[in-house]
């Protein structure tokens, strides 16, 4: 009798595991077409406008100047989204090189704060940065710098003018280090929390600001 029951039970933890890889596949092919549905999204809207750029160029050829313009900031645009997309998958399918480099985290937070300072003053916000003496961090000196960036650039961009942007590094109570990025802004909604990491998704209070929604899904996956 024991041994019909553990074949018994045999059989059913073996059909579990194959239900739940099924459910896995299924949940990898509905990731896999919502993001190329997000992706052609994307690119639509900027090659419609580089056509329309090019169509009138023909048409009104005194107009070249303004035209131009406008093509180079929508390649801009298209190169950004997909220097993003190329980073996003590197770390999807665990290729990106060099995770275990030393890092000069002071110099990455320096060289953020500065950028962060530049274009916060045109909104008279102050952003201030609170460091040690050193920091030992080991891991990819490039992904890092884009996954802080991300947030810190996020901090300026949702604070009100006049607004404070506050970067701070210590270590937590289990010795690793942990970077703390504030703002002034309302915040995020409670229910978007765990979306924000998400690719592509955009939150609804930051819905008049530009961007694809892959900054913060990048940072999540590089720390």
């Amino acid at each position: 009798v024991s041994r019909v029951i553990g074949v018994a039970m045999d059989v059913t933890e073996r059909r579990k595991a194959e239900k739940a890889r099924e459910q896995l596949r299924q949940d990898q092919l509905r990731f896999k077409d919502d993001f190329l549905s997000h992706v052609s999204h994307e690119l639509r809207s900027p090659l419609a406008r580089l056509q329309a750029a090019t169509d009138l160029m023909q048409q009104q050829p005194e107009r070249a100047p303004e035209l131009i313009a406008r093509l180079q900031r929508d390649t801009g645009r298209i190169d950004s989204l997909v220097g993003e997309l190329l980073t996003l998958a590197r770390l999807d399918s665990g290729m990106a090189e060099r995770m275990n480099e030393s890092v000069d985290m002071l110099e990455i937070i320096d060289y953020i704060a500065q950028d962060a300072r530049f274009e916060a003053d045109a909104k008279q916000c102050a952003v201030d940065v609170t460091l040690p003496d050193y920091i030992d961090i080991r891991g990819n000196h490039e992904l890092l710098f884009r996954a802080i960036e991300n947030v810190v650039r996020n901090a300026v961009l949702h604070s009100p003018p006049g607004g404070r942007v506050g970067i701070a590094v210590s270590r937590d109570a289990n010795a690793r280090w942990a970077i703390a990025v504030t703002d002034s802004g309302s915040g995020v909604a409670p229910a978007e929390i765990e979306k924000i990491f998400e690719p592509f998704f955009r939150s609804q209070s930051g819905a008049e600001h530009s961007g694809y929604g892959l900054g913060l899904a990048i940072t999540r996956r590089v720390v």
